[in-house]
């Protein structure tokens, strides 16, 4: 049967230099005694005891301490630990040739909020800690001659040390204690992105560090002895018990607020039991901590107890006391995690090969997307009109929801026809180069005649939907007989609301921003991580540049470019036109823009049949392109590290190094506001009005040009809706 013991606890106070200073001292089972104060705490370990000992009592007394000075020459604390001083595998002994009196003890210092891990570095600041605080705290009447650092094991925190708590389990002579301090601010998840990207030195590491919370955990055992290979499966049952804690209260990752954190991005733990005396057999030692094992669940219990009970008063800190505190915490959690939700949207990864299927957004991203999309309908029955509801609908189920089958897909079939149109039944005489005037008038047919083709069968496709719902309306009006009108009057919601989601969902295929924008982020974590290869070859879902060559500067430039080239292309020219002619105004230019990307660009086979379709999609984009380039400019005023003047200045002075008309507006705005040079070898280079102050690009600025465009993108939406709403309250 396990035993449950109570530590003692005596609470002091003091005066000293900042005024009144509250300390604890509170004596565990083990016979550590634990001293408290507002920036540090001492755990200092009793001599260690094993079983078979005449003496099974572990608090000291008077009576006893012949004993352990008898004992002391062969008695010695071992440890595993990820501690900052004396940290990793270490053995400890409480007797040295110059003190009789020296502890093994494990010191945890407060650090300030403000400490940036460098400046000082970690180890002289603990070990300048432990020397102008150690004394103060533990031995008032010792000299600093009489430190113990070679026999203290040292870690840091920057949670308060009102959050200590201890916890106590034993059984068959064996006690272990458990004493966690926990701060939450910095919680964590394994597998949680990266904070820095610099392995060695830690030099490398910036100063812009997360927010400070640490939980330092303190096991001690006393009655036995374990061997190696028993001390770290104790070691990670203690890891899994402070992670159980963790999942109890549902502490939530700070990167990523829709996952379980495991802890925080600093946590330390150390455990500690006796070696095995001269005097006893090896075999007395435990040589297996598992989770079978009685001494598994003693750990187990103990930790999670005293880090349930950290983490509470740190959440009672930070939300109140009581249970009023809690629900706070757990709405406040709630809506970390709708937040979460909300900005990240449908794609968390995107295959590097874009012929790779794209994995489908998690199942409560796609909830949300549904949730959104009968809200949109809805309110397009009594508040709004349709157009600006299909608009909404569509941005909603862009960022929320996955793409439409390609087997369906508009701009997908538009492709094949022109792959097919041009390989096979278009002779090759039209694409001689020595018959410019044949392929420029050849070309200018192909185009009218697809433009034709698509917009025909759009126009039927909406006419053939309207005759639908307007049938499914008399059938329902027409209708007397009160069950028969209810079948009818279900019969003409679905089809009504069916209907509107093949319109929501034609104008979706038209454009797509959260999949650029979450390319553009894969991008930024392959080259923050030096995967050169992966980047390069995540490049081809952006442009048709050759990336084999590029290096980490060329392929952060060339993801820029094309976040905000393609935010014109893919996602603002297509809301233009859709506020101008509907949904089919949106998918004549898609035609439009994907005959230019497959037969538009200068020399090789294409070079005049292509010429009449590129004229005209610079025709189409000229007024997208240049709103693009201001609603980018307008965009960085709200995102810090960004200059929306320069964006103004070089838009406008570098726009003209481009060959198109339009695509120079929106990356020469992106290379001012970003004070970057955004250049292609032989052709451009945006940025250089800017002088020596224009720098190459890195991952850094990929992910500011990402949030400037994700906010152009929602300015371009909100604009339409303003003008369709306008539209619809003038006519």
């Amino acid at each position: 049967m396990n035993e449950t013991t109570k530590a003692t606890c005596a609470d002091t106070a003091a005066v000293g230099t900042s005024g009144i200073n509250t300390k604890r001292s509170i004596n565990l089972p083990t016979g550590c005694r634990v001293r408290v104060d507002e920036t540090r705490s001492m755990v200092e370990l009793p001599i260690p005891r094993i079983r078979g000992d005449c003496n099974n009592d572990y608090t000291e007394t008077k009576n006893n301490q012949n004993d352990d000075r008898n004992m002391v020459g062969r008695r010695r604390w071992k440890s595993i630990s990820s501690a900052i001083w004396n940290g990793g595998l270490r053995s400890f002994t409480s007797k040295t040739e110059r003190s009789n009196a020296r502890r093994v003890c494990v010191f945890n210092y407060k650090v300030p909020s403000t400490y940036n891990g460098l400046d000082p570095e970690p180890k002289e600041m603990l070990q300048n800690a432990m020397r102008n605080n150690y004394d103060a705290l533990m031995r008032p009447n010792h000299t600093s001659d009489d430190l113990h650092e070679e026999t203290t094991i040292g870690i840091m925190t920057a949670a308060s040390m009102g959050s200590l708590r201890t916890a106590t389990r034993s059984a068959g002579g064996v006690v272990v204690d458990a004493i966690v301090t926990a701060g939450i601010s910095n919680a964590r998840t394994a597998g949680a992105s990266a904070d820095y990207f610099e392995i060695l030195p830690p030099e490398c590491i910036n100063k812009n560090l997360p927010p400070p919370g640490t939980i330092n955990t303190v096991v001690v055992i006393n009655g036995v002895s374990l061997t190696e290979t028993a001390m770290i499966e104790a070691y990670a049952i203690t890891i899994e018990a402070k992670c159980g804690a963790c999942a109890d209260y549902s502490i939530a990752c700070a990167k990523n607020s829709r996952q379980l954190a495991q802890g925080t991005g600093t946590d330390c733990a150390v455990l500690l039991c006796p070696t095995i005396p001269d005097n006893f057999l090896a075999s007395n030692a435990v040589a297996y901590a598992g989770k079978h094992c009685l001494l598994a669940e003693l750990i187990g219990q103990a930790v999670r107890e005293a880090t349930k009970e950290a983490i509470l008063s740190n959440i009672h800190h930070l939300y109140g006391g009581g249970d009023f505190g809690l629900v706070k915490y757990h709405l406040h959690r709630l809506y970390k995690k709708l937040k979460s939700l909300a900005l990240e949207g449908a794609r968390p990864c995107i295959p590097a090969k874009p012929m790779d299927p794209v994995p489908n957004a998690p199942l409560e991203v796609s909830c949300l997307g549904m949730i959104l999309l009968l809200i949109c309908y809805n309110i397009g029955n009594i508040v709004i009109p349709r157009s600006v509801t299909i608009l909404l609908a569509a941005a909603v189920w862009d960022r929320y929801l996955p793409e439409p089958p390609l087997s369906f897909h508009p701009v997908v079939l538009a492709g094949t026809m022109i792959s097919l149109a041009t390989k096979q039944y278009i002779p090759d005489t039209v694409f001689s180069l020595e018959r410019p005037v044949l392929g420029v008038c050849s070309g200018a047919v192909f185009l009218v005649v697809t433009l034709f083709t698509f917009v025909s069968g759009a126009i039927a496709f909406m006419f053939a939907l309207r005759c639908v719902e307007d049938a499914s309306t008399a059938a329902a009006v027409s209708e007397n007989t009160s069950v028969f009108y209810l079948f009818f009057f279900l019969q003409h919601r679905v089809v009504k609301f069916a209907l509107w989601m093949l319109e929501v969902i034609l104008f979706k295929t038209t454009f797509s921003l959260q999949l650029l924008c979450t390319i553009a982020l894969q991008m930024a974590a392959f080259l923050e991580r030096k995967n050169i290869q992966e980047a390069r070859a995540q490049l081809s879902w952006l442009c048709s540049r050759d990336p084999s060559h590029l290096n980490s500067e060329e392929l952060a430039g060339g993801t820029l470019e094309s976040l905000s080239e393609n935010l014109s292309d893919g996602t603002a020219a297509p809301i233009f036109w859709y506020v101008l002619f509907g949904p089919i105004g949106a998918l004549c230019y898609r035609i439009a823009n994907t005959l230019d990307s497959r037969i538009g660009y200068r020399g090789g086979r294409y070079e005049y049949f292509g010429k009449a379709s590129a004229r005209f999609d610079d025709l189409i984009n000229l007024i997208p392109a240049r709103l693009t380039a201001l609603s980018l400019i307008f965009a960085s005023c709200a995102i810090d590290g960004c200059n929306a003047k320069n964006g103004w200045l070089i838009a406008f002075a570098d726009q003209n190094q481009c060959a198109s008309p339009n695509a120079g507006w929106p990356m020469g705005a992106m290379a001012g506001i970003l004070g970057v040079r955004l250049e292609k070898k032989g052709e451009y280079c945006l940025g250089i009005s800017l002088g020596d102050s224009a720098i190459g690009p890195t991952p850094l600025d990929i992910r500011k040009g990402h949030k400037v465009v994700q906010l152009a993108g929602g300015i371009v939406l909100m604009l339409a809706v303003f003008v369709c709403t306008l539209r619809e309250a003038l006519s």
